[in-house]
């Protein structure tokens, strides 16, 4: 039979029916879900993207088919019933009300919507493959990536070419200022970071072409194949633009924002290292994609993950921020999960709505009501407006707009367009309100420029669900698959040290052994063991690739080795790499996951000996600061001060702002306004101290911008990774486990023998320690 695209859609949706089964649901639901597709493809189908919709859904399935680990989805495509039946997602929308198809597909629209897809980063070749074979190789391509310089990369390629040593150029690279896109001066950070610190202008002064670097930042350095865009194309692409040969695939010379205007097809599936875990650890365990679109939101061992912060691994949730996020919000179910994805980014935390949000769940504040509508539409979450589809309902249910305004009147938000343009766009939001609900001006106005706040950080909904299921996923397994999920976890990791040993110790504290390799049970990477746990493979032993841990692999399969004597057989592998091998194996503690402890025992010794006029010994460590309730700080207000502290740790990194630039980057105010705000604008640069120790809480040791002169030249002679510090100070509200820095003390650890006594080499270089 002859399909044209429209119907052959219709004939896709109605397979999609079945297969998610929807004839076996309630009415209620069947009812919603036939309307809700209609209304979508009346859309769609009014948009001429039949085609699009086909082609897109054509290739994710036969990905899933085929066993290529496909996310749950990404972006606004999870508001679309239609992708819901047709498999392009797995977000069933009927789920989660707030999510608006208008966000996916709107109006005034008329190019394809974004659709972005996560598959596994080891089998995405497959899609590129099977694209290829279907519609021609000639006619798919790998869209180009322009890289920039930047602060570091500046500095090392200035370094290499001009023969500067690698302590010198590493001095200035740990001393640069970061600073985000938005910022006037983002891309001056070197030379802000040369005017600014002494050390950095020692080295300038002995490698004065050092100072090069600063004139390539922003610059472009050169071409790389973007991260997930394909381009698929009717004709050739050569009739296009340039092809090029990059790391063996064909490169298109043009970039993402480039491909709309040439009028070639552009998708997006981005090789995601979870969902190669994901992958992974589906085939330890035996389970199938299925299993896994098949795990109900309601999981209860999934959702406890969450509620007892063991986020260690859990995808997007195991960062500082959202981890924190999650431990004060404590959520009880998925729609509490999605919400801390949102309430997590920098807008909502340095807006103070994420804090407004925890006080209300908790009970312990009221939230603040503007209208029975905009209640209705946030009473979900606590009466915050986090979501941007929450400012999408507020216009349109609110101040009766149509979807074209509504848009249009988003884009305006986003981009900061001015005053001018918000009052033009109010005055029809405000009629709108008195003539739909009879609301006053002043009522109007109040709930305008809660959207007009809320616009500058508020997350897409459907995004957040997406991302929030892919957690969900990767919690599960942690919960029901530990062992399974740790070596899974740790293979993806493999180059990323601080995340390995952030996994090992987190096993650990699970009561699953981490060894090294084993003649007997080693493959490559990392094995789930039964009755042993996890096992190292031959890759984490140092100064063996890839290439010879397959060797081994290869030689041992099946049976494994009775002496390391037998690995001489093995091309690559001599006696010395062997005896390296199995020295470090047999190591007491050849990964390293109790030199934190280590670390600081020998630093608490050489106090304990010193008595009378050193350092102080530390009062608390990261997990007792956390446990003090020091009430959070609202925007505007000074820091709430608490108890007392001294506390000992590693530092993570040395993080520099300057408050001009970080107010002007929030609030878009001058920098002259903001100088003229602030007392002292002399003083505007302040630091913190990214610090660990043995428990599972950082501490952000925070370094005022009174006291950073004071502290200016100390600072900078920290060593990340490396040296302990010894702070002393006042635990304060605000986000995350903060100290407010009064004196610090740092040391270099090396320099103290096992039994507690200084050494020689301390005695003779005593600016390894510090005190103020």
């Amino acid at each position: 039979m002859e399909w044209n695209s429209d119907d052959l859609l219709w004939h896709w949706l109605r397979q999609g029916w079945n297969y998610r089964g929807i004839g076996h649901l309630p009415v209620v639901e069947q009812n919603w879900h036939g309307a809700r597709i209609k209304r979508e493809m009346d859309m769609i189908l009014g948009k001429d993207l039949a085609d699009f919709m086909l082609f897109t859904s054509d290739t994710i399935r036969w990905a899933k088919d085929n066993g290529v680990a496909i996310g749950p989805g990404r972006g606004s495509t999870a508001a679309s019933d239609v992708a819901y039946m047709t498999r392009i997602t797995e977000i069933n929308p009927w789920r989660y009300p707030g999510m608006i198809f208008e966000r996916f597909l709107d109006v005034t629209r008329h190019d394809p919507p974004d659709i972005d897809v996560d598959c596994s980063d080891e089998e995405r070749y497959k899609v590129y493959d099977y694209i290829a074979y279907k519609y021609g190789a000639e006619c798919v391509g790998h869209i180009g990536n322009f890289v920039r310089y930047r602060a570091k990369n500046s500095l090392q390629d200035v370094a290499t070419v001009y023969k500067i040593p690698l302590s010198a150029k590493e001095t200035v690279s740990n001393l640069a200022i970061e600073r985000s896109g938005g910022d006037s001066r983002a891309d001056a950070t070197l030379e802000d970071t040369f005017e600014m610190f002494p050390a950095a202008k020692e080295v300038l002064k002995t490698w004065p072409n050092l100072a090069k670097a600063s004139r390539l930042e922003s610059d472009v350095r050169g071409m790389s194949v973007h991260a997930c865009g394909l381009m698929v194309a009717n004709s050739p692409l050569t009739d296009i633009c340039a092809i090029y040969e990059k790391d063996g695939e064909r490169t298109l010379s043009i970039d993402k924002y480039d491909a709309e205007y040439v009028g070639a097809l552009k998708l997006d599936f981005l090789g995601l290292s979870t969902m190669g875990m994901i992958a992974r650890c589906l085939r330890m365990t035996g389970l199938t994609l299925e299993d896994l679109y098949a795990i109900p939101d309601t999981d209860r061992r999934a959702i406890e993950v969450f509620r007892s912060g063991d986020v260690i691994g859990v995808f997007q949730f195991e960062g500082r921020a959202t981890r924190l996020v999650n431990r004060d919000v404590h959520p009880d179910n998925f729609m509490h999960i999605t919400d801390i994805n949102a309430l997590s980014r920098p807008g909502p935390l340095f807006s103070g709505q994420t804090a407004e949000y925890i006080e209300v769940r908790h009970g312990r504040k009221r939230a603040t009501p503007l209208h029975p509508i905009v209640d209705e539409i946030t009473k979900d979450t606590y009466g915050q407006m986090i979501y941007q589809e929450h400012i999408l309902r507020c216009l349109k249910e609110v101040g009766d707009l149509d979807w074209t305004n509504v848009h249009h009147i988003r884009r305006i938000i986003a981009k900061k367009a001015g005053q001018a343009a918000f009052q033009q766009n109010f005055d029809a939001f405000a009629d709108g309100a008195q003539r739909l609900h009879g609301i006053d001006r002043e009522l109007a106005e109040r709930i305008w420029n809660r959207l007009v706040t809320a616009g500058t950080y508020a997350f897409n909904i459907a995004h957040a669900v997406s991302y929030s299921m892919l957690a969900f996923w990767t919690a599960w397994l942690k919960a029901n698959y530990p062992v399974e999920f740790y070596a899974a976890s740790l293979t993806k990791a493999a180059g990323n040290n601080e995340t390995q040993f952030r996994l090992m110790r987190d096993a650990l504290a699970h009561s699953i052994d981490v060894r090294p390799p084993s003649l007997q049970h080693s493959n490559a990477t990392w094995q789930a063991v039964p009755d042993i746990g996890l096992v190292a493979g031959w890759r984490q032993i140092p100064k063996i690739g890839p290439a010879i841990a397959e060797r081994i692999e290869n030689a041992g399969r099946g049976y494994g080795f009775d002496d390391w004597i037998e690995l001489r057989a093995i091309p690559g592998i001599g006696d010395k790499t062997i005896a390296r091998m199995e020295e470090w194996t047999l190591a007491k503690d050849p990964f390293g996951l109790y030199r934190t402890e280590r670390r600081l025992a020998s630093v608490k010794r050489f106090l304990r000996g010193q008595g009378k006029g050193s350092a102080p010994l530390p009062t608390h460590d990261g997990e007792q600061l956390a446990g003090m309730n020091v009430k959070q700080r609202q925007p505007g207000e000074k820091w709430k001060q608490g108890p007392r502290v001294i506390y000992m740790g590693m530092v993570r990194k040395v993080e520099y702002k300057d408050i001009v630039e970080d107010e002007r980057s929030r609030t878009g105010k001058e920098i002259e306004e903001i100088l003229a705000e602030i007392k002292r604008p002399d003083l505007i640069k302040r630091a913190t101290l990214h610090c660990f120790d043995t428990s599972d809480e950082e501490v952000y040791a925070r370094v005022n911008r009174y006291q950073f002169p004071k502290l200016q030249k100390r600072l900078g002679t920290i060593r990340a990774n490396h040296d302990v510090v010894v702070v002393l100070g006042n635990r304060i509200g605000g986000f995350g486990t903060p100290i407010a820095v009064e004196r610090i003390w740092v040391f270099d650890p090396d320099l103290y023998d096992p039994t507690g006594r200084q050494s020689s080499q301390d005695r003779s270089h005593k600016c390894r320690r510090h005190g103020s």
